[in-house]
């Protein structure tokens, strides 16, 4: 069992590997596509920021998979369901690969799910299926990129009204007192996810006021004197306010990447999570609710998304930062907000969300902005077709690893 433990923690790394190597575009696409930040100190902040995500809020998301997808009630077969876990691992993790090699953002929610659901139908029928679970998720992967979509076209346009629209004169000084509010907002979204998804904070009294009363206004300040510092180098144009936002955005996209490591690394460890229980059960448990997600495991999962963000994470960012619609740094942060806000909110509630969808929906909602003619349409449509065939694709794969991988365990024992 041990062994086992072994070859499921590498397959962990390896579907976490490509997961980093995929989803990383989710995080940095933006900044980078609209020059807020270099390539290489993108890829190596969002390995840093994907590892504490998932280790201060991945367990949420992992605990809501692991007996989400499947009933695990149903099997009764150690060895089969065992190896169907590892199955699940090596078959997404391929899948996501290729996806990774061609520069589509694919869903490694979608890829690790679907794995899940050809698994629990070829060893426990439709019965071993959690289908209004299963609805509930689907439900969730149509209506993020929608939120994202929405919450970013909303948050561009009341950057283009408060701001821009008002013409050059003191556009600098409106994007001096604006910037940092938007910039508090961001942060306040992600420090209440950190407050109310770990237990790091419990007992310490007026947390919240401190926060409010203290941390929130000299943050504001902080921020409102490093953008006078930016204006007095920049012109009294658009493009001195995008200067600015440049800035801004760097920061944005940081809490982005913190995002993805608290939804995405469930992706990486669930399967191996179950052979954890299993293995500390002694036998396939009737549920999983009672257990607690190991925080080495949480670490695992991070660091193989680190280490596949710095050595893929470029090709798939090129795709979205720069072939789907132009984007400015104001825009970037506009995309980075909705990024953030819907894949944590999701995270704190122990939700699995495609951060891809939400980082797709995000940067259509600034191309409308513009008009449908902002967008590549027909990029679009590849990644869309690309998305709907994913559940189905890496179910079938799973299926195909498992036989392989079942014949040789049987060999053996």
């Amino acid at each position: 069992m041990i062994v086992i433990l072994i070859l499921a923690i590498m397959g962990a790394l390896f579907m976490a590997f490509n997961n980093g190597a995929n989803d990383v575009a989710n995080a940095f696409a933006a900044a980078v596509g609209s020059k807020a930040i270099k390539l290489k100190h993108a890829l190596v902040i969002a390995a840093i920021l994907n590892l504490a995500g998932a280790v201060l809020l991945g367990g949420n998301v992992s605990s809501t998979l692991i007996e989400g997808v499947i009933n695990v009630g149903t099997f009764h077969d150690m060895q089969s369901y065992v190896v169907g876990m590892i199955s699940c691992l090596i078959a997404a993790g391929c899948f996501v690969l290729l996806s990774t090699q061609t520069g589509l953002p694919v869903s490694s929610t979608h890829a690790i799910v679907g794995s899940m659901v050809g698994i629990a139908l070829i060893l426990g029928g439709k019965g071993s299926i959690n289908w209004p679970f299963l609805a509930i998720l689907t439900l969730s992967w149509i209506c993020s990129p929608l939120i994202s979509a929405a919450c970013a076209l909303t948050m561009i346009k009341l950057i283009r009204k408060i701001i821009f629209s008002r013409g050059t004169e003191r556009i600098l000084k409106r994007t001096c007192l604006w910037a940092p509010v938007l910039g508090c907002v961001t942060l306040t979204i992600a420090a209440t996810a950190v407050y109310r998804g770990t237990t790091l904070f419990t007992g310490i009294k007026y947390l919240e006021y401190f926060f409010a009363f203290l941390v929130l206004p000299s943050l504001y300040y902080i921020l409102y004197v490093a953008a006078r510092h930016i204006s007095k180098l920049s012109d009294e144009t658009e493009h001195g306010a995008e200067r600015i936002f440049r800035r801004f955005q760097a920061g944005t996209s940081c809490l982005v990447g913190f995002a993805i490591g608290s939804n995405d690394v469930a992706n990486s460890i669930t399967p191996v999570l179950a052979i954890y229980f299993v293995m500390k059960n002694g036998g396939i448990p009737v549920d999983f609710s009672h257990y607690a997600v190991p925080t080495w495991l949480l670490a695992i999962g991070g660091l193989g998304m680190s280490a596949g963000v710095l050595a893929l994470g470029h090709k798939v960012i090129y795709t979205l930062g720069h072939k789907i619609t132009l984007l400015t740094s104001s825009r970037g942060f506009s995309v980075d907000f909705s990024i953030a806000t819907t894949i944590i909110l999701s995270s704190m509630f122990g939700i699995p969300i495609s951060s891809t969808h939400a980082a797709t929906g995000a940067v259509i909602g600034v191309g409308l902005e513009r008009g449908m003619g902002g967008l590549n349409l027909v990029l679009l449509t590849k990644i869309f077709l690309t998305w709907i065939i994913t559940v189905p694709l890496a179910a079938i794969l799973t299926v195909l690893v498992f036989g392989i991988l079942n014949g040789l365990v049987s060999l053996v024992v």
